[in-house]
């Protein structure tokens, strides 16, 4: 039996956990193109303009957003859950240079009548209009298409705060991942050559399969079956990752006799390592395991770095 479990996201909406999701039908709330600048238009309604960075060194798969990405954006009334102008994961572009972000059709406008609004945004966009983006954690061919990311920009109206309103249209977006990453560093060692490496395969046993988001209600859950995941790995073997959903989002204890598996091509010998059974793979977490595959025994360290820091310089570790 497969069950689903969400848990808050920490952004806007997470108030309306434990509420039952609803579809909020509005129509929209004007036209535009690619070309909008953020100026009023002809009946003086002004359009939001979009920046967006991330606030960590590392993306799935880059070190900066691509062009062409595409975020998904929420309006809404200002310390409160209700969409504003229609604006319901509107999709916004990633634009060829800079940091700056269009609308792929219809631009958020902002209330005519100058009241403040807060934003909430998602990557990678998904029309989901249907349901919940949901993510299929054993493919790991493209990374980026699982890089969860979410952002909120909120109006502070206490002295010397910012607020988000037609007068004040730029809002700028900072983006934190929402799942959590493996990375493996691997190397041959006693025995083991570099052609030895060559096709390598890479599991991690007893992962949750299926990761699930819906941005409106800000919720983050995954659907409770286990199954290996399958790193994405270089042609060489020398370096292996994954994207997987966070232990300290499923309210369990970390899974016991997790175990990664290192399946040599051409023999088809297996080398495992056992991750501890206290290890917690923590939202936003980038692992970084340096493996060194020897005849008889795998020799491990591990760092985590990049999305989040951790753990001051890595656990040392060996495996048969």
């Amino acid at each position: 039996m497969k069950k689903k479990n969400f848990n808050g996201a920490g952004g806007l909406p997470g108030m309306l956990l434990g509420a039952a999701f609803c579809a909020v039908l509005l129509l929209p709330a004007g036209c535009g193109n690619d070309n909008e600048t953020g100026a009023p238009g002809d009946d003086g309604r002004v359009p939001l303009k979009v920046t967006g960075g991330i606030n960590v060194q590392t993306r799935a798969h880059d070190a900066q957003w691509d062009k062409d990405d595409q975020i998904g954006v929420y309006m809404y009334a200002a310390g409160a859950t209700d969409i504003a102008e229609g604006a319901t994961n509107v999709p916004y572009r990633k634009t060829d240079e800079g940091d700056g972000f269009i609308p792929v059709n219809t631009p958020v406008y902002f209330p005519i009548d100058g009241g403040n609004v807060d934003f909430h945004a998602w990557y990678p966009y998904k029309d989901v209009t249907a349901g919940a983006w949901t993510a299929d954690l054993t493919d790991q061919t493209s990374q980026a298409a699982l890089d969860l990311m979410t952002a909120d920009a909120r109006s502070n109206t206490e002295e010397g705060g910012t607020v988000y309103n037609k007068l004040q249209p730029a809002v700028s977006l900072d983006f934190s991942h929402r799942l959590t990453k493996l990375a493996l560093n691997i190397a041959p060692g006693s025995g083991i050559s570099a052609d030895d490496l060559k096709g390598l395969k890479v599991e991690i046993t007893k992962q949750w399969k299926t990761a699930t988001y819906d941005p409106e209600f800000g919720a983050i859950g995954f659907t409770e079956e286990s199954a290996p995941v399958t790193l994405l790995t270089d042609a060489g073997g020398t370096s292996a990752e994954a994207i997987l959903f966070p232990d300290n989002l499923t309210g369990k204890d970390p899974a016991t006799g997790r175990q990664l598996v290192f399946t040599l091509k051409t023999s088809g010998e297996k080398f495992y390592w056992d991750i501890p059974e206290d290890k917690s793979f923590n939202s936003g977490d980038k692992n970084i395991y340096n493996i060194t595959i020897n005849r008889t025994t795998l020799d491990v360290t591990a760092t985590i770095t990049d999305w989040n820091k951790g753990n001051n310089g890595g656990e040392p570790g060996s495996a048969e």
